[in-house]
């Protein structure tokens, strides 16, 4: 289905945060050390893309099918997000704990060619319970 071209700024309502994803080298160990820096915290609007098959274990999300984009989030306009950049959804689950979803930018779509909103094409890469950020 295809999205509406005309954004409406009270669509843009839920408190995200853009980051920059670092990765080094773990010291003595051959894993990858991983934080989020240059926080910024900005508002917009989150919608899956449709039916998709995911299978996902200690906290990871892999998705089965050949497509990559498992979500559009809307939001104000920004000249360029590159893939190191990621979108962080926290939200309360029932029993008060949070739940932290990030989403990997994978491609930019100017809407309506003013300038004014950007629709960023997502891959969840982690759902779970919040880890630093520094």
């Amino acid at each position: 289905m295809a999205e509406d071209e005309a954004v409406r700024i009270g669509r843009l309502r839920w408190p995200l945060i853009l980051a920059t994803r670092q990765q080094a080298a773990q010291i003595g160990a051959t894993g990858i050390d991983e934080s989020l820096t240059n926080l910024q915290r900005i508002y917009g609007d989150v919608q899956p893309v449709g039916a998709l098959t995911f299978w996902g274990t200690n906290g990871t999300v892999q998705q089965i099918d050949e497509a990559q984009v498992t979500h559009r989030i809307f939001v104000r306009w920004t000249d360029a997000l590159l893939n190191s950049e990621v979108f962080v959804r926290i939200s309360k689950r029932v029993n008060q704990t949070d739940r932290m979803e990030i989403f990997r930018v994978r491609r930019l779509k100017e809407l309506g060619g003013r300038k004014r909103f950007v629709c960023a094409e997502c891959q969840m890469e982690r759902i779970g319970d919040p880890w630093p950020i520094q």
